[in-house]
């Protein structure tokens, strides 16, 4: 007798081009993840008759609901699905996918510079002032200028030219020995997404590899995103889902065609894989103060939405966009108590890279803090500032969130 495992566990996706049924077409993508938390709760009602037995006739099914979604540790694209689809938009890639074609560089503290000018869709003029971007050198330049690369993200500035990409003053170019020097076949990432209004659903299947068994789950919408990046550990997340159906059986797959791979990159960390930390213009990477975890959430506030002759959800209603997160910070002085005691609006940008460079920015630009407070602590204890904030939509920037994303390859 073989009694199912949870490490034989495999779960994978496909998108719904019509919500709530699975494709015919198409092939469907293992996920990697830590532990998937979906689940399907049937409600039952008892019947009230009365009658000379003093006995329930028994029960009926009323509703059922589905939810849950998946925990996971970050690494690089494997997850871009679902966040086009938490925030509602989706990626617009510079170059191919986000990589721009190679090109001779040379650079000084505020320009990349082109031996000859990129054009087409890797042009500069692609790179809007005040976005975000990486570099990546080629294969040949030297492990000192891989490393500084890798961790690095930039910020456009103004004035660039067809063969000068401006740097703002702010994200400075600053690797000991490499301004001036000529890396060849270098490139430049960026992909970005900001907060919309697109919708999309997923259905998903977690096959228990040991037993063969097999449970699917249609019309999932991403609901909730949490990440957490505390000292000391790889940086974590889960998704949300509300779903419509769910059903289970054993022997063949829900989902069509072959399964894709999993993405390959490597898992990203909160000490060696953190290269970005911006509270308004200040850099806090930069000695100005230090943080010892940080977490970020989003909530589309979705709900089932039921109706008679349905079992389940007759669809999913979406609610208000909220970001929302958290920041604990050493005490070091009293500008951040102060900041949180007069209410001061700030923006806050955190940037995670892998080894390779492969990564992921993300901006909140309208940022208030809420709740917090000083915790004195006791002997043997420091001092932290507990700083809850949440963040709001920008009529400057047209957006709440923007979510830069890197590949090196």
């Amino acid at each position: 007798m073989t009694f199912a495992s949870g490490s034989f566990g495999q779960l994978r996706y496909i998108p719904e081009t019509v919500r709530g049924t699975v494709p015919v077409a198409g092939n469907a993508i293992n996920l990697r993840m830590v532990e998937p938390t979906m689940k399907a709760a049937v409600e039952t009602t008892k019947s009230s008759e009365v009658n000379a037995n003093r006995m329930s006739s028994g029960n009926t099914r009323v509703d059922q609901n589905v939810d849950g979604g998946f925990n996971f540790e970050l690494s690089a694209a494997e997850y871009d699905p679902f966040l086009e689809s938490i925030v509602g938009g989706t990626f617009a890639h510079y170059g191919t996918n986000g990589l721009g074609a190679a090109f001779a560089m040379q650079t000084t503290a505020t320009s990349v510079e082109a031996a000859v000018a990129p054009t087409g869709s890797s042009a500069f003029s692609q790179l809007v002032a005040g976005s975000w971007f990486k570099l990546v050198p080629g294969p040949t330049a030297s492990a000192a200028a891989k490393a500084y690369f890798a961790d690095a993200w930039f910020k456009v500035g103004a004035g660039s030219t067809s063969d000068s990409l401006a740097v703002d003053a702010a994200t400075p170019i600053v690797a000991p020995g490499l301004i001036g020097a000529d890396l060849a076949d270098s490139k430049i990432s960026q992909s970005i997404i900001v907060n919309g209004s697109a919708r999309k659903t997923f259905s998903f299947e977690h096959t228990l590899t040991d037993v063969g068994s097999r449970l699917l789950y249609t019309g999932m919408e991403p609901n909730t995103m949490e990440l957490n990046v505390e000292v000391g550990s790889i940086i974590t997340g889960s998704f949300g889902f509300i779903g419509q159906t769910h059903d289970v059986r054993d022997g063949a797959s829900y989902l069509p065609g072959a399964p894709v791979a999993s993405k390959s990159f490597d898992v990203m960390n909160a000490v060696t894989d953190v290269g970005t930390v911006f509270e308004g213009d200040t850099n806090l990477l930069a000695g100005g103060s230090f943080i010892k975890s940080l977490s970020l959430s989003l909530n589309n506030n979705a709900r089932g939405q039921k109706a008679v002759g349905v079992f389940g959800n007759a669809g999913v209603g979406l609610g208000e966009f909220e970001i929302s997160g958290s920041m604990q910070v050493y005490f070091e002085d009293a500008t951040y108590y102060k900041k949180w005691l007069d209410g001061e609006r700030t923006s806050l940008t955190v940037g995670f890279c892998d080894s390779q460079g492969n990564g992921y920015l993300f901006e909140l630009d309208k940022v208030m803090f809420r709740d917090g407070g000083l915790n004195p602590g006791g002997n043997n204890e420091d001092v932290m500032l507990d700083l809850p904030f949440d963040a709001f939509y920008d009529a400057a920037t047209g957006r709440g969130i923007r979510i830069t994303r890197a590949l090196a390859a």
